[in-house]
């Protein structure tokens, strides 16, 4: 059996090695412990199964009882709010937010890319995290603290960080990972974040909570705050919960696979030339025709195969929907995983020749001819997912702010197209991040740059 170290550092190659030749399970010695890994045959059985549960792995896995995964400990509490509130408005109410998102995305565009029209170099992994954070924090911590420079910091670092620490902390026995992580920098790093968030948010909440309580005394209408602040607050209803843990929890789901999905779309197009014309002329005539509404967005079609493609090509997980087993659990075909132990789904279908032609191959309008098929269209768009494309997870383990995330990318990168000419750099060969179950755009990842002369309107000015 191969050490768990050996497995964080070859792990995504064993996977693909071992279910391109191979329909059954595979039991290896991951970073956490002892891991079945189900070929995605299996996948069906699987989501439906309650007894593999999700937030078992997330506190696990993510070292919830430690000082500095405070966001972990929040979001795996059994009141779940954080869960509540991505249902109730990052999932339900997606739509209302294309206007304000289109608004935040230009102003977040110009103060990150600037209006250099000479071809440069620019790292754009770090651009790429700065203008998921500067889109969205509006929605997540409100205009009182979106604009301040030590939370956008917080909020840009803490996911990436909380997640590396994570990885390195499993690669040591449980005994010893609460001795690791009190000496570690990154450990240090992360409860420092925790702390300075305290003082930022919690101030917040307290104002809120009185100045809602004055407003009640006096007969008055309270004011409605619309950020996710302000829904934590009602999902909990009156009941204690952590605010600041709340706030990081979000951000890690929020911007960790988010920005992913921005570079890597970015990084392919730019590798496929051919493609950027007839992506802007589409994204010139859908706002031209509709402005910036949802059903501009939908009408996106080759963006949206786009990035569905990306996706499949790099899926952020070779294996999915990881879970711990509740109590021993037998499957129909005979596979058994005891108690305790972590299982996962393999991401198998999403390269397998059997589900696609030329599965090796880039292909950014595979998605859009799907959905001339009356019987694939459903399955073809980004935010829904299936069994041949598990880039969100599969209902009912989907990701449940996919709706939001998607609104979000597609977004930035209408602008990015319009108001950009990009091109990978001589040399580079923008290589992947692969370790453990991970494949992620590396973090050293560049792209060459420089401004056009054109603009989309913003909304309201068409």
């Amino acid at each position: 059996m191969r050490s768990r170290r050996d497995f964080d550092t070859h792990g995504p190659d064993w996977i693909q090695a071992w279910f391109s030749k191979n329909d059954e399970p595979i039991r290896f010695v991951v970073d956490s412990g002892y891991c079945s890994i189900l070929p995605s045959s299996m996948a069906d059985e699987f989501r439906k199964m309650k007894e593999l549960c999700m937030y078992k792995f997330l506190a696990t896995d993510f070292h919830s009882h430690l000082h500095g995964f405070d966001g972990f400990k929040e979001v795996t509490r059994d009141a779940h709010l954080a869960t509540k509130v991505v249902l109730g408005q990052f999932q339900t109410q997606a739509n209302k937010y294309v206007v304000p998102l289109s608004l935040k995305a230009k102003s977040a565009i110009s103060d990150v890319m600037g209006d250099n029209k000479e071809w440069h170099t620019t790292h754009f992994y770090n651009q790429g995290l700065d203008l998921i954070v500067r889109t969205v924090e509006f929605i997540m911590v409100g205009e009182e603290l979106s604009s301040n420079p030590e939370w956008l910091d917080i909020s840009k670092k803490h996911a990436l960080t909380m997640a590396v620490h994570a990885r390195q902390l499993r690669l040591w026995s449980k005994l010893l990972r609460p001795f690791v992580h009190y000496l570690s920098p990154l450990g240090k790093n992360l409860r420092d974040q925790v702390d300075k968030t305290r003082s930022l948010v919690e101030p917040i909440v307290q104002k809120r909570r009185s100045e809602r309580a004055a407003c009640l005394a006096k007969g008055v209408k309270p004011p409605v705050y619309v950020d996710s602040i302000q829904w934590f607050e009602e999902a909990a209803n009156g009941d204690w919960y952590d605010a600041a843990g709340a706030q990081l929890a979000m951000h890690f789901a929020g911007i960790y696979a988010t920005s992913d999905l921005l570079i890597g779309s970015l990084v392919d197009i730019c590798r496929h030339p051919e493609i950027i014309e007839p992506l802007r002329q589409e994204i010139r005539t859908c706002i031209a025709e509709g402005g910036w509404t949802p059903a501009s967005l939908f009408k996106m079609k080759l963006l949206d195969s786009c990035m569905k493609e990306t996706q499949r090509i790099k899926p952020v997980e070779c294996a999915t929907m990881r879970s711990y087993a509740l109590r021993d659990v037998t499957f129909s075909n005979g596979t058994f995983i005891p108690k305790g132990e972590l299982v996962a789904v393999a991401a198998d279908r999403m390269n397998n020749p059997n589900v696609w032609e030329e599965p090796e191959k880039y292909d950014p309008y595979r998605f859009m001819r799907m959905r001339q098929d009356p019987e694939k269209a459903a399955s073809a768009l980004l935010e829904n997912t299936s069994a041949d494309h598990v880039g969100f997870g599969w209902n009912p383990r989907a990701c449940p702010g996919r709706f939001f995330a998607a609104k979000e990318v597609k977004i930035l990168l209408a602008h990015l197209l319009i108001q950009y000419d990009f091109k990978p750099v001589p040399g580079d060969n923008l290589e992947l991040f692969r370790h453990s179950f991970s494949v992620r755009i590396h973090p050293n990842t560049r792209l060459m740059v420089r401004r056009r002369d054109e603009e989309l309107p913003l909304p309201g000015s068409q």
